[in-house]
């Protein structure tokens, strides 16, 4: 049973994630179970384990929706962020080596042909990877895990603000700026840049939930 739960579970959220499932629509736990070949109890399981981290809200004869993001849990999640990914860079800065910047770039390089190709959704997986490879260059299990926890919610909030027109052209334009910082191993430079690029992305995600 526990293995087919974590199997509705992964469905499901990548089904949200990718925007497969919305905020506007509502889904039942019968039509869930019948597209996903899974009985409704691991189902039901799954969707209880994502409404404790935040994706869903469940109404009993009525349906489940996804939950939206508020301006508030943005703000903190952004606040949270720059706190322990600014400390990770200041304490991390002078271990990066040569390889770890080449392959920071291979990452920027698949960022900019998703860009081109318009998919947000494999530009934020890029994005993702980015930040907790940088994470954890300074390893600090205990920071690690909590940021890592929030990638899923980090990777929802991403893909919103890149629907703001320009976004993507100018988060990559701050990848870039920051790798370069790091690469110089200018902390200064490095901590501003990081704190302009979470700064213009909290910004972008909250006037994307207005649009929704």
């Amino acid at each position: 049973m526990a293995e087919k739960t974590e199997k509705a579970y992964e469905l499901i959220k990548q089904r949200i994630l990718t925007g497969q499932i919305s905020s506007r629509q509502t889904i039942s736990l019968a039509s869930l179970s019948e597209e996903l070949a899974i009985s409704r109890t691991p189902i039901r399981d799954a969707l209880h384990r994502l409404k404790t981290e935040g994706f869903v809200q469940i109404f009993p004869n009525q349906g489940i929706i996804v939950k939206e993001m508020t301006s508030i849990e943005v703000t903190q999640m952004y606040e949270l962020r720059f706190a322990l990914e600014g400390f990770l860079i200041r304490r991390g800065i002078l271990l990066f080596a040569k390889n770890d910047i080449v392959f920071l770039r291979g990452l920027l390089n698949h960022q900019r042909e998703a860009m081109e190709n318009n998919d947000s959704f494999t530009f934020m997986r890029y994005d993702n990877e980015q930040h907790l490879y940088i994470h954890n260059i300074y390893h600090n299990p205990f920071i690690f895990n909590v940021l890592n926890r929030m990638a899923d919610r980090i990777y929802y909030g991403g893909v919103q603000a890149l629907k703001m027109p320009g976004r993507m052209q100018a988060t990559l334009e701050e990848h870039v700026r920051l790798v370069d910082a790091i690469e110089a191993r200018d902390v200064g430079l490095a901590l501003q840049t990081l704190e302009d690029h979470f700064n213009l992305g909290l910004t972008s995600t909250i006037r994307s939930i207005g649009h929704v």
